[in-house]
């Protein structure tokens, strides 16, 4: 019996009297809600847990933001900007911020072709501007009579996949525009999974107006992909946004072929292009999955019920949850159950963990109804797996999997 147990976080918290678990042993829960800035500003928590038995301490870093992308920027060096005796040198900055995960790699070109040396990438840095992202600065040393010869140099940026290219020389800037980016998005595993196709999706911000606007995806470079623009949207600075989107077969799009989005604009001095591609040499570990009843103490309210699925020690990040009621032929709405983002495991470097809270009502609940956590990831055995509970088991239990797939599936040739 747990006796004199007390949890602590140095901050507001709730705990609520312990409930029975298995063999004997009690399971305790402590939730505590912080203010969003103090996450942001990478505020370290410690959870000390005292009983008769032992005390115990654990560190509970703070959470990331995941999968955003870099914005690159390219800085020429001034016309006065060169030195030296023989031959004067200056240097192209290549600057890559506000992205995460850290991992990121960065290239230089000279007329298309890849430069091994000449050139400095510093360390990944902590953003102190924008707490929970990164930035990086790589240094390309280049000769006064190249410069003004018109060479054409390109830092090439690669990051979860996307890769962002910004060419230079002395006759252009690098900024082809006042304020007109593409983004490229790849694909969900959800999406992949549910639909049987690959989405890629071209994000168009900055457009002032959409006369002359026009976006194309492309395979390999060469092979024209079927696309089409399906939403444009005006931003609160008055400009537009645009998205194209491009639906490819699964099989195409995990070869790790590279599929670039192509925009083009009266704005624009050359065509934008930005590419995305499937890396193929990715560490996969499939999620462990955990159903937890609803507390005691909630269901003595008779108000409702939260019953939580927490997904643990998968990698890639990208995973999806749903929920289904037994009875009823089409998943739960997500309006019924909220799911966090991936997050690093604490203790295992490269794993993440989601949880995902279904709320029912104590009614349902205490009539014996069924409900299932089904959970998606590339490394799973059938790429699903499930864990269903119920107030008779008090426990999860395994079912065969039964989701109910897009009818619009795409099918490849």
């Amino acid at each position: 019996y747990p006796d004199g147990i007390a949890v602590s976080t140095f901050a507001e918290h709730q705990i609520p009297s312990p409930s029975p678990g298995r063999e004997g042993k009690y399971v305790a829960t402590s939730q505590v809600l912080l203010p969003s800035q103090s996450v942001l500003q990478g505020s370290e928590l410690i959870c000390k847990v005292q009983h008769s038995k032992g005390n115990s301490d654990v560190r509970v870093p703070p959470p990331v933001v995941l999968d955003l992308p870099p914005n690159v920027t390219l800085f020429m060096p001034p016309r006065d900007g060169f030195s030296g005796t023989s031959k004067r040198t200056s240097r192209l900055i290549c600057q890559a911020t506000d992205f995460s995960p850290r991992e990121i790699s960065v290239s230089w070109f000279r007329e298309g072709k890849r430069l091994v040396s000449g050139f400095i990438t510093e360390d990944v840095e902590a953003s102190m501007s924008n707490p929970g992202t990164f930035s990086v600065n790589s240094m390309l040393t280049i000769t006064e009579s190249d410069w003004f010869s018109q060479t054409v140099y390109t830092c090439q940026v690669e990051h979860r996949g996307m890769v962002i290219e910004k060419n230079v020389s002395s006759q252009c800037n690098p900024s082809p525009s006042p304020g007109i980016e593409a983004f490229a998005i790849p694909p969900s595993f959800s999406d992949i999974f549910l639909n049987k196709s690959a989405k890629l999706t071209c994000l168009v911000t900055g457009l002032v107006t959409y006369d002359s606007l026009r976006i194309s995806w492309t395979r390999q470079g060469e092979k024209a992909v079927d696309s089409q623009i399906i939403d444009s949207t005006i931003l609160p600075n008055g400009t537009f946004s645009a998205t194209c989107v491009a639906s490819v077969c699964v099989e195409d799009w995990e070869s790790g072929d590279r599929f670039t989005c192509t925009v083009t604009h009266l704005d624009l001095p050359s065509p934008l292009k930005r590419s995305i591609f499937k890396p193929t040499e990715v560490h996969k570990h499939m999620p462990s999955v955990y159903v937890l009843p609803p507390a005691r103490e909630q269901l003595s309210l008779r108000e409702s019920a939260s019953i939580t699925c927490l997904v643990k020690g998968f990698s890639p990040p990208d995973v999806f949850v749903q929920w289904l009621k037994k009875g009823e032929q089409e998943p739960l709405s997500p309006d019924n159950y909220v799911t966090s983002a991936p997050v690093p495991e604490p203790n295992s470097p490269g794993y993440y963990f989601v949880h995902s809270v279904l709320t029912v009502s104590e009614k349902d609940w205490s009539a014996g109804a069924t409900y299932t956590c089904v959970v998606g990831h590339e490394a799973l055995p059938h790429l699903v797996t499930e864990r269903t509970v119920d107030k008779s088991t008090g426990k999860p239990t395994l079912y065969n999997v039964s989701l109910v797939m897009s009818d619009t599936a795409s099918t490849c040739y």
